[in-house]
């Protein structure tokens, strides 16, 4: 049985020591999910101030 540990505990090991193959595709970075939340907020924060006279605006439009 201690054999077995050893041998799982090894692999493990040697897991954790390799680095990923591609460093590209890890998804994203701290930055962008930073600057996405950002940008969220600064367009929520565009609609709730302007958000009724864009409407306003909207239905006043005429086609012909």
């Amino acid at each position: 049985m201690f054999d077995r540990l050893c041998t799982w505990w090894s692999q493990i090991a040697a897991r954790a020591a390799k680095a990923p193959p591609d460093q590209r595709d890890r998804g994203s970075t701290t930055e962008n999910v930073i600057w996405i939340a950002a940008l969220a907020a600064l367009a929520l924060t565009i609609i709730g101030i302007f958000g009724p006279e864009i409407l306003h605006a909207a239905n006043r439009v005429v086609f012909e």
